[in-house]
Protein backbone atom coordinates (compact mmCIF):
# COMPACT_ATOMS: atom_id res chain seq x y z
CA UNK A 1 0.00 0.00 0.00
CA UNK A 2 1.05 3.58 -0.66
CA UNK A 3 -1.56 5.48 1.34
CA UNK A 4 0.96 7.63 3.19
CA UNK A 5 4.22 8.55 1.45
CA UNK A 6 6.28 11.06 3.40
CA UNK A 7 8.99 13.29 1.94
CA UNK A 8 12.11 13.53 4.13
CA UNK A 9 14.41 16.51 3.33
CA UNK A 10 17.92 15.06 3.35
CA UNK A 11 19.45 18.37 4.50
CA UNK A 12 17.26 18.46 7.62
CA UNK A 13 19.17 16.67 10.38
CA UNK A 14 16.16 16.45 12.69
CA UNK A 15 13.93 14.91 10.02
CA UNK A 16 16.64 12.46 9.00
CA UNK A 17 17.12 11.34 12.59
CA UNK A 18 13.40 10.55 12.94
CA UNK A 19 12.97 8.83 9.58
CA UNK A 20 13.71 5.28 10.73
CA UNK A 21 10.94 5.32 13.33
CA UNK A 22 8.14 6.86 11.27
CA UNK A 23 5.13 4.60 10.85
CA UNK A 24 3.96 5.19 7.28
CA UNK A 25 3.69 3.17 4.10
CA UNK A 26 6.70 4.72 2.37
CA UNK A 27 9.38 7.38 2.70
CA UNK A 28 10.87 9.52 -0.06
CA UNK A 29 14.29 10.88 0.87
CA UNK A 30 14.52 14.14 -1.04
CA UNK A 31 17.78 15.16 -2.70
CA UNK A 32 16.15 17.64 -5.08
CA UNK A 33 14.19 20.74 -4.06
CA UNK A 34 14.80 20.22 -0.34
CA UNK A 35 18.59 20.43 -0.69
CA UNK A 36 20.53 23.54 -1.61
CA UNK A 37 23.71 23.38 -3.66
CA UNK A 38 25.92 24.12 -0.65
CA UNK A 39 24.27 21.28 1.32
CA UNK A 40 24.34 18.65 -1.41
CA UNK A 41 27.50 16.71 -0.52
CA UNK A 42 26.74 16.52 3.19
CA UNK A 43 23.09 15.59 2.55
CA UNK A 44 24.14 12.74 0.27
CA UNK A 45 26.61 11.44 2.84
CA UNK A 46 23.98 11.62 5.58
CA UNK A 47 21.50 9.75 3.40
CA UNK A 48 23.99 6.98 2.70
CA UNK A 49 24.59 6.52 6.43
CA UNK A 50 20.84 6.58 7.13
CA UNK A 51 20.05 3.97 4.48
CA UNK A 52 22.31 1.46 6.21
CA UNK A 53 19.86 1.31 9.12
CA UNK A 54 16.46 -0.33 9.55
CA UNK A 55 13.11 1.39 8.93
CA UNK A 56 9.56 0.93 10.10
CA UNK A 57 8.25 2.11 6.73
CA UNK A 58 7.92 -0.74 4.25
CA UNK A 59 9.23 1.11 1.19
CA UNK A 60 12.20 3.47 0.95
CA UNK A 61 12.48 5.73 -2.09
CA UNK A 62 14.95 8.47 -3.04
CA UNK A 63 14.05 11.54 -5.07
CA UNK A 64 17.13 12.29 -7.09
CA UNK A 65 18.45 15.47 -8.64
CA UNK A 66 19.04 14.52 -12.30
CA UNK A 67 22.00 16.89 -12.65
CA UNK A 68 23.83 14.98 -9.91
CA UNK A 69 22.74 11.49 -10.96
CA UNK A 70 26.27 10.09 -11.32
CA UNK A 71 27.36 11.34 -7.90
CA UNK A 72 24.19 9.96 -6.30
CA UNK A 73 24.71 6.59 -7.97
CA UNK A 74 28.34 6.46 -6.88
CA UNK A 75 27.41 7.11 -3.24
CA UNK A 76 24.20 5.08 -2.94
CA UNK A 77 24.75 2.12 -5.28
CA UNK A 78 24.40 -1.13 -3.37
CA UNK A 79 22.39 0.36 -0.52
CA UNK A 80 18.82 -0.87 0.15
CA UNK A 81 16.68 1.48 -1.96
CA UNK A 82 13.19 0.48 -3.05
CA UNK A 83 13.06 2.89 -5.94
CA UNK A 84 14.11 6.23 -7.41
CA UNK A 85 11.76 9.18 -7.84
CA UNK A 86 12.55 11.28 -10.91
CA UNK A 87 11.34 14.88 -10.59
CA UNK A 88 9.85 17.04 -13.33
CA UNK A 89 9.63 14.32 -15.95
CA UNK A 90 8.85 15.93 -19.30
CA UNK A 91 9.30 12.98 -21.67
CA UNK A 92 10.58 9.42 -21.93
CA UNK A 93 14.21 10.55 -22.25
CA UNK A 94 14.14 11.78 -18.64
CA UNK A 95 13.30 8.24 -17.53
CA UNK A 96 15.61 6.44 -19.90
CA UNK A 97 18.62 8.47 -18.78
CA UNK A 98 18.15 7.38 -15.17
CA UNK A 99 17.42 3.77 -16.13
CA UNK A 100 20.68 3.66 -18.10
CA UNK A 101 22.77 4.79 -15.12
CA UNK A 102 20.82 2.79 -12.54
CA UNK A 103 19.40 -0.35 -14.22
CA UNK A 104 17.15 -2.70 -12.31
CA UNK A 105 15.93 -0.16 -9.73
CA UNK A 106 12.16 0.59 -9.75
CA UNK A 107 11.48 4.08 -11.09
CA UNK A 108 8.76 6.59 -10.26
CA UNK A 109 7.97 9.60 -12.45
CA UNK A 110 6.85 12.90 -10.95
CA UNK A 111 4.46 14.69 -13.29
CA UNK A 112 4.94 18.37 -12.54
CA UNK A 113 4.93 20.14 -15.90
CA UNK A 114 2.63 20.75 -18.84
CA UNK A 115 4.94 18.72 -21.06
CA UNK A 116 4.83 15.85 -18.61
CA UNK A 117 1.04 15.80 -18.68
CA UNK A 118 0.92 16.01 -22.48
CA UNK A 119 3.41 13.13 -22.80
CA UNK A 120 1.79 10.91 -20.16
CA UNK A 121 0.81 8.20 -22.61
CA UNK A 122 4.43 7.56 -23.60
CA UNK A 123 5.79 8.08 -20.06
CA UNK A 124 3.35 5.68 -18.40
CA UNK A 125 4.09 3.05 -21.06
CA UNK A 126 7.65 2.73 -19.74
CA UNK A 127 8.24 0.03 -17.07
CA UNK A 128 7.66 2.39 -14.14
CA UNK A 129 6.46 1.50 -10.65
CA UNK A 130 4.30 4.59 -10.42
CA UNK A 131 3.37 8.18 -11.18
CA UNK A 132 3.38 11.01 -8.64
CA UNK A 133 1.55 14.30 -9.06
CA UNK A 134 3.48 17.49 -8.33
CA UNK A 135 0.79 20.16 -7.83
CA UNK A 136 3.08 23.02 -6.79
CA UNK A 137 5.20 22.86 -9.92
CA UNK A 138 2.15 22.10 -12.05
CA UNK A 139 0.54 25.35 -10.94
CA UNK A 140 3.75 27.22 -11.61
CA UNK A 141 4.12 25.77 -15.09
CA UNK A 142 0.44 26.14 -16.01
CA UNK A 143 0.31 29.64 -14.45
CA UNK A 144 -2.93 28.86 -12.66
CA UNK A 145 -4.43 30.38 -9.55
CA UNK A 146 -5.42 27.90 -6.82
CA UNK A 147 -9.16 27.21 -6.97
CA UNK A 148 -11.58 25.40 -4.68
CA UNK A 149 -11.48 21.67 -5.20
CA UNK A 150 -8.23 22.08 -7.15
CA UNK A 151 -10.31 22.90 -10.21
CA UNK A 152 -7.32 24.69 -11.74
CA UNK A 153 -5.31 21.44 -12.00
CA UNK A 154 -8.10 18.83 -11.88
CA UNK A 155 -7.67 17.94 -15.54
CA UNK A 156 -3.95 17.31 -15.09
CA UNK A 157 -4.55 15.23 -11.96
CA UNK A 158 -7.18 13.13 -13.72
CA UNK A 159 -4.81 12.54 -16.63
CA UNK A 160 -2.20 11.17 -14.24
CA UNK A 161 -4.74 8.72 -12.83
CA UNK A 162 -6.09 7.82 -16.27
CA UNK A 163 -2.73 6.96 -17.82
CA UNK A 164 -1.46 5.33 -14.64
CA UNK A 165 -4.46 3.02 -14.43
CA UNK A 166 -4.23 2.19 -18.14
CA UNK A 167 -0.71 0.85 -17.49
CA UNK A 168 -1.39 -0.63 -14.04
CA UNK A 169 0.89 1.84 -12.25
CA UNK A 170 0.62 3.11 -8.68
CA UNK A 171 -0.66 6.70 -8.73
CA UNK A 172 0.04 9.11 -5.87
CA UNK A 173 -1.56 12.48 -5.22
CA UNK A 174 0.65 15.48 -4.50
CA UNK A 175 1.47 17.24 -1.24
CA UNK A 176 -0.71 19.61 0.75
CA UNK A 177 1.48 22.47 1.94
CA UNK A 178 -0.49 23.83 4.89
CA UNK A 179 0.21 20.88 7.18
CA UNK A 180 -1.45 22.53 10.20
CA UNK A 181 -4.79 22.90 8.37
CA UNK A 182 -6.28 19.51 9.12
CA UNK A 183 -9.71 20.17 7.59
CA UNK A 184 -8.23 21.36 4.30
CA UNK A 185 -5.82 18.45 4.22
CA UNK A 186 -8.54 15.88 4.81
CA UNK A 187 -10.75 17.47 2.15
CA UNK A 188 -7.89 17.21 -0.34
CA UNK A 189 -7.27 13.58 0.65
CA UNK A 190 -10.92 12.77 -0.02
CA UNK A 191 -10.72 14.59 -3.34
CA UNK A 192 -7.64 12.62 -4.32
CA UNK A 193 -9.20 9.34 -3.39
CA UNK A 194 -12.34 10.22 -5.33
CA UNK A 195 -10.18 10.93 -8.39
CA UNK A 196 -8.70 7.44 -8.07
CA UNK A 197 -5.29 8.00 -6.46
CA UNK A 198 -3.84 5.18 -4.34
CA UNK A 199 -2.42 7.50 -1.71
CA UNK A 200 -0.89 10.88 -1.02
CA UNK A 201 2.59 12.30 -0.70
CA UNK A 202 3.11 14.20 2.55
CA UNK A 203 5.40 16.88 3.95
CA UNK A 204 4.91 16.36 7.68
CA UNK A 205 4.48 13.32 9.97
CA UNK A 206 1.28 14.85 11.38
CA UNK A 207 -0.38 14.10 8.03
CA UNK A 208 0.28 10.34 8.10
CA UNK A 209 -2.75 9.23 10.11
CA UNK A 210 -5.18 11.33 8.09
CA UNK A 211 -3.86 10.08 4.77
CA UNK A 212 -4.05 6.45 5.85
CA UNK A 213 -7.61 6.90 7.07
CA UNK A 214 -8.70 8.62 3.86
CA UNK A 215 -7.11 6.08 1.53
CA UNK A 216 -8.27 3.02 3.48
CA UNK A 217 -11.75 1.51 3.05
CA UNK A 218 -14.28 2.80 5.55
CA UNK A 219 -16.31 0.48 7.77
CA UNK A 220 -19.32 1.01 5.49
CA UNK A 221 -17.28 0.15 2.39
CA UNK A 222 -15.95 -3.00 4.02
CA UNK A 223 -19.46 -4.04 5.06
CA UNK A 224 -20.73 -3.53 1.51
CA UNK A 225 -17.78 -5.48 0.09
CA UNK A 226 -18.33 -8.39 2.46
CA UNK A 227 -22.03 -8.47 1.59
CA UNK A 228 -21.20 -8.60 -2.13
CA UNK A 229 -18.68 -11.41 -1.65
CA UNK A 230 -21.19 -13.35 0.44
CA UNK A 231 -23.93 -12.87 -2.15
CA UNK A 232 -21.79 -14.32 -4.94
CA UNK A 233 -20.39 -17.17 -2.83
CA UNK A 234 -21.39 -20.41 -4.53
CA UNK A 235 -23.49 -18.58 -7.10
CA UNK A 236 -22.93 -18.74 -10.85
CA UNK A 237 -25.28 -15.82 -11.45
CA UNK A 238 -24.04 -12.76 -13.28
CA UNK A 239 -26.23 -10.43 -11.22
CA UNK A 240 -27.36 -10.71 -7.60
CA UNK A 241 -29.27 -8.49 -5.18
CA UNK A 242 -27.46 -6.94 -2.21
CA UNK A 243 -29.54 -4.80 0.16
CA UNK A 244 -31.97 -3.96 -2.60
CA UNK A 245 -29.24 -3.09 -5.13
CA UNK A 246 -28.52 -5.08 -8.27
CA UNK A 247 -24.84 -6.01 -8.20
CA UNK A 248 -22.85 -7.44 -11.12
CA UNK A 249 -19.68 -9.51 -11.13
CA UNK A 250 -17.63 -6.39 -11.85
CA UNK A 251 -18.69 -5.26 -8.37
CA UNK A 252 -17.38 -8.55 -6.98
CA UNK A 253 -13.91 -7.62 -8.22
CA UNK A 254 -14.24 -4.22 -6.57
CA UNK A 255 -15.38 -5.85 -3.32
CA UNK A 256 -12.49 -8.31 -3.30
CA UNK A 257 -10.06 -5.42 -3.83
CA UNK A 258 -11.53 -3.54 -0.86
CA UNK A 259 -11.28 -6.56 1.45
CA UNK A 260 -7.69 -7.19 0.40
CA UNK A 261 -6.54 -3.82 1.82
Amino acid sequence: MYRSVLFIPCANARAMAKAATLVCDALIFDLEDAVGDAERDSALTTLADTLRGAFVAKTILVRIHPQYLNAIHKTLAGLPIGGLVIPKVNDVEDIQGVAHVWPGVPLWAMIETARGVVNLSAIAALPLRGLIAGPNDLRKDLRTRPMDGRADIALALSQIVLHGRARDRVVLDGVYNAFREEAGFMAECEHGRSLGFDGKTLIHPSQIAGAEAAFSPSAAERAWAQAVVNAFDGSAAGVVSVDGEMVERLHLEQAQRILAV
